[in-house]
């Protein structure tokens, strides 16, 4: 008998159940805020997901398809390779209220999916060859200096900085690496280790967090069910973009300006960008409202308080994009609903502050608009 989720009525909100799991003698509870909080301890929650909650009481009956929609949310991690194309997937599900699309978003979700017999060996081969195949058309792209037209395109562009040929001789290895379609976590890991250590030294691994920690972690390392990290695909990649990039690109300095600052930056401005615009669904902006000119809310909301001044000039994101990102959003999340609210307001607060347990300031914190309706509801 396969795993399968008690029904909605006696499962607490923020919690997922399931039984008849054939690897556990008993049912299991999941948390689903464990990706913003690390604990399992409901005291511990803050008061916008206590609200956030709360909606959840008031709907009743659940379908399974939005149960669906919501454990996959709890796997989001925005240091996915994934990010931030997978906001929009779950933008696209919220709006249909339709699970479609299994794919992996991160590893916080401590295997309820896998439980219910999502992300088989299978698909997950299927997303390792989709990872290899946009980088490689990204780097493509990069090396005839095409255009970027997408954010995935806009990372490798941004990590890459300007084209020398030393950058070229390097990438041009690694794409002939990734796009042979037979790249093996073994070989795409020590290719990424010998790149990061002949471009920047040794000493770049030292304490190094994602994604260049990734290159001496042992959950990357191959075996033959391959990576027990179903992103090290990407990490690796995003690892020796990062360090090829900082070639004459002055990234040797610390916090901000340094190689990992760069992975960092890309990572808070999505955050800031795809919170404007759901916030703004929520809020319920109607016509040119949802158009978001990041640019514009950046100089006009920037307060006297401390900013993260460094970041405040955004380099992934120009205003184009992030209009075109507002519309597609609404677009894909559509007419409300209550349930279609409360999911979203789950996806509000789930990118706002996933993987941000160490507290530290962010370019979102110094724009409130970007949250305001999780402080106004």
């Amino acid at each position: 008998m396969s795993a399968r989720l008690v029904a909605s009525r006696y499962v607490l909100p923020g919690f997922e159940m399931l039984i008849d799991n054939p690897d556990l003698e008993m049912g299991r509870v999941w948390n689903l805020w464990f990706n913003l909080s690390l604990t399992d301890d409901p005291e511990a929650w803050d008061g916008e997901i206590i609200f956030v909650n709360a909606m959840q009481s008031k709907l009743g009956e659940l379908s399974m398809d939005h149960r669906l929609i919501r454990a996959q949310m709890a796997e989001f991690c925005r240091v996915n390779p994934l990010f931030p194309n997978s906001i929009d997937i779950l933008c696209e599900e919220i709006g249909a209220g339709r699970f479609s699309s299994s794919v992996h978003l991160g590893c916080e979700g401590r295997g309820l999916l896998n439980a219910l017999g999502y992300h088989t060996p299978q698909s997950l081969i299927q997303e390792r060859q989709d990872t290899l195949t946009g980088y490689a058309r990204s780097l493509r792209k990069w090396l005839v200096q095409g255009r970027p037209e997408s954010l995935s395109e806009s990372k490798v562009f941004g990590f890459l900085g300007q084209l020398t040929g030393p950058k070229v001789r390097l990438v041009e290895k690694l794409f002939a690496s990734i796009d042979s379609n037979v790249a093996s976590i073994v070989s795409l890991k020590k290719l990424s280790e010998d790149m990061c250590r002949e471009t920047q030294g040794e000493s770049i691994f030292e304490g190094a967090g994602r994604p260049l920690g990734c290159v001496k972690c042992e959950a990357c390392s191959g075996g033959e069910s391959g990576p027990m990290c179903p992103c090290c695909y990407g990490l690796l990649i995003d690892a020796v973009l990062l360090c090829v990039g900082a070639i004459d690109e002055g990234r040797s300095g610390d916090e901000e300006q340094s190689v990992l600052g760069e992975f960092n930056r890309f990572i808070q401005e999505c955050t800031l960008v795809y919170c404007l615009a759901i916030n703004s669904w929520l809020s319920g902006a109607q016509g040119e409202e949802r158009s978001v000119d990041i640019e514009r809310s950046v100089d006009e909301e920037r307060s006297g308080a401390e900013p993260v001044t460094s970041l405040t000039a955004m380099r992934y994101i120009a205003g184009d994009i992030s209009r075109q990102l507002a519309l597609r959003v609404h677009a894909s999340l559509g007419e409300r609903n209550d349930v279609k609210e409360w999911l979203t307001a789950c996806l509000l607060k789930t990118v706002k502050d996933n993987q941000r347990w160490h507290k530290e300031v962010e370019l979102i914190d110094s724009f409130p608009p970007a949250t305001s309706w999780l402080r106004e509801r």
